[in-house]
């Protein structure tokens, strides 16, 4: 049989084995927890607007891309009949900022036509989408844009290729 002291001694070490245990368990929680926390608090990738510098990135790039379009020789003659740089042609570009900040996660409503009616009798070519997109790239280049957000813009055009191009 055990006596009283070993039975005490045993219970000792036991409670003193049990305790450093608990302790080890609440680090390890701890330690734990710190984990979850940074796994919560990954950053979130900015949207496509921010991406372009927010509205007004958007308004310098669409600038730019209107200029382009200008001296483009394939297209140009499409906007033209807008008579650059009157009312006409800044609803145009008005019209492009809205749909382009309503399109990337921007706060704009977008007050202009459907892509559909927008671009009917305009006719306009696979040649003439392939030039305005270079155009749009050149716009992009020139207002130090990555290239993962080029590509997310070149997504967004050719989403909607089949209601500009003339069939």
């Amino acid at each position: 049989m055990i006596n009283l002291k070993t039975f005490v001694l045993l219970s000792a070490i036991l409670l003193f084995i049990n305790c450093s245990n608990q302790e080890n368990d609440t680090k390890e929680l701890t330690v734990a927890d710190k984990s979850m926390e940074s796994i919560t608090e990954v950053p979130q990738e900015k949207s496509l607007f921010d991406r372009l510098g927010g509205k007004d990135g958007i308004s310098s790039i669409v600038d730019s891309m209107a200029v382009n379009h200008l001296g483009n020789p394939v297209i140009n003659e499409k906007y033209t009949q807008l008579m650059p740089w009157t009312e006409s042609f800044e609803t145009f570009k008005t019209h492009v900022k809205e749909f382009l900040e309503a399109e990337t996660g921007g706060t704009a409503a977008y007050t202009g036509k459907d892509m559909l009616s927008a671009h009917t009798g305009l006719n306009i070519t696979e040649r003439e989408f392939l030039s305005t997109t270079d155009d749009v790239l050149k716009a992009l280049d020139s207002n130090d844009i990555d290239e993962e957000t080029k590509k997310d813009v070149l997504y967004i055009l050719y989403s909607l290729k089949d209601s500009i191009t003339y069939k």
